[in-house]
């Protein structure tokens, strides 16, 4: 759906003001789009701006960031929440924006009406006072991770003496002190907690179903973002599913040259976890990598491993008692906290029963167009919310670029055929390589380069910096980065004479 006429006046609501939220409301307000941002916490950030102690970015800063806004030089190269707040915050009064961010305002309903309008009805929390408003576009921002915690339930834990709490409820290391601590999970909140209940808890107890592949600084002598984040890299894990039928019959044929690149990464990166044999991960390395959120193991988190200050065991929880946790395993071990490392839930509570059935809600997620546009619904977009990739921060920019080229009629709106087919071929390709999980749709994870490419060649955007052999090499070889990338996302439409 693109806007014939003046742009003015053309009122978008953008639900989220964290990450996604200020990258669309950046592109979006450039093109002359009237935007007005919702967002229930004080300040930017989203899920950044309340999270639990510790929370740090698990990819360096060089890659977690906007194309063409590097960090401060002095921001730490994990960036604590504060800074990933900050950083938005000096961006949004960069480029003058603040005044499109309503803060402390909850969106708490939503109906599409007559025209294909949006009526929202939004609350402000501090004045306690709803009001409804009309716009010509929704766009949801809200973020893979913004919704409520997940905890799942055990029997008999309503008779535990200490308390349970989830991950993000977690603030200070003192809660840790002197305690029996089990953590649930293998994610990056449940490595941070393992860490410092192995420091100043009296024991600490990590429970995972299964290990994970995770990265180490180094792959080698090589760091592993020059591994990981190129091309190459790319073209050696399963295909995209919008790859040509060519591109898959090749890479079915150079399956013993990727059995012999993967199996031997497996090999270094278990040489740099020195961890005993019966904690290496037992699936291959890239299958997994498509499944889970690749996170950083700290060289901390494996000593605490090596040494049995983090006692990491392979197994459920059966029955929790008043002082103790059973294991499925049949080993009870003692406990005065539980923390359910668990993720979220995405809710879609703020969906009334119409919307959710044309958004088509299946048990492993919500399949839309290219991760954006839900076919069943005009005048919405997800940016962000429905893709989960490793790096967020330049995934959400191009996926602004691409709404706004649709928008702007620079690139015409697919049918819904086109659509539903091409969700088809998603669904296939990603159902076959990922197990089912309540987010398979969204995780994209380290496809996520071969997903920027389909979007900037949606928009007839050259993908090329440069020609001959040099470019070449610099395609596929070379790292992939936000600001390395800049020079192809600045010739995404719209461009300026087209304003």
């Amino acid at each position: 759906m693109g806007v014939s006429g003046g742009r003015s006046g053309f009122r978008v609501a953008v639900v989220g003001a964290g990450i996604a939220g200020v990258a669309t409301t950046r592109v979006l307000s450039e093109h002359g789009f009237d935007c007005v941002v919702f967002e229930k916490h004080s300040k930017v950030g989203g899920l950044w701006s309340d999270n639990y102690y510790g929370a740090s970015v698990q990819m360096p800063k060089s890659l977690y960031m906007y194309p063409d806004e590097v960090h401060d030089e002095d921001a730490s190269e994990f960036m604590r929440k504060d800074e990933v707040c900050d950083y938005l915050e000096r961006i949004i009064d960069k480029h003058d924006i603040r005044n499109f961010f309503r803060f402390n305002t909850l969106v708490t309903d939503m109906t599409q009406i007559e025209g294909g309008l949006w009526r929202l009805t939004v609350k402000d929390l501090k004045a306690d006072v709803s009001s409804e408003e009309t716009f010509d576009y929704l766009v949801m921002c809200n973020g893979t991770f913004s919704s409520k915690p997940h905890r799942p339930s055990f029997p008999g834990q309503e008779k535990f003496e200490g308390k349970i709490i989830h991950s993000s409820e977690w603030r200070s290391p003192d809660e840790f002190d002197g305690k029996k601590i089990v953590i649930v999970g293998n994610g990056k909140s449940a490595v941070d907690a393992s860490m410092v209940a192995g420091e100043v808890g009296e024991r600490a107890v990590q429970l995972v179903r299964r290990m994970h592949w995770f990265s180490t600084s180094h792959i080698g002598f090589i760091p592993t973002e020059k591994v990981m984040f190129t091309r190459l890299f790319q073209m050696m894990l399963p295909p995209f599913y919008s790859s040509s039928s060519t591109y898959k019959t090749l890479h079915k044929l150079a399956a013993p040259v990727r059995w012999l690149y993967f199996r031997t990464l497996e090999a270094l990166m278990l040489t740099n976890y020195r961890l005993p044999r019966r904690l290496w991960p037992k699936s291959r390395l890239e299958l997994d990598m498509l499944q889970t959120a690749l996170f950083d193991g700290p060289p901390k988190y494996r000593a605490a491993l090596r040494s049995g200050k983090i006692d990491l065991k392979m197994t459920g929880i059966d029955e929790i008692k008043e002082k103790s946790v059973v294991l499925s395993s049949g080993e009870e071990v003692e406990a005065d906290l539980i923390v359910l490392a668990t993720g979220w839930d995405k809710t879609i509570e703020l969906f009334n029963e119409e919307i959710l059935n044309r958004l088509e809600v299946e048990e492993d997620g919500i399949w839309m167009y290219k991760n954006i546009l839900p076919p069943g619904i005009d005048r919405m977009a997800f940016i962000g919310s429905n893709a989960f990739t490793a790096i967020n921060p330049m995934t959400h920019v191009v996926q602004a670029k691409w709404l706004a080229a649709i928008l702007t009629n620079e690139m015409p709106t697919p049918s819904r055929k086109e659509m539903e087919q091409d969700i088809w071929d998603m669904k296939q390709s990603r159902r076959a390589i990922t197990p089912m999980n309540t987010m398979r749709a969204s995780c994209i994870q380290l496809h996520m380069q071969s997903y920027h490419d389909d979007l900037l060649k949606d928009m007839n955007v050259n993908i090329r910096k440069r020609s001959g052999l040099m470019g070449w090499i610099e395609h596929y070889f070379y790292m992939i980065t936000p600001t390395g990338e800049n020079e192809v996302v600045k010739r995404c439409p719209p461009t300026a004479s087209s304003c």
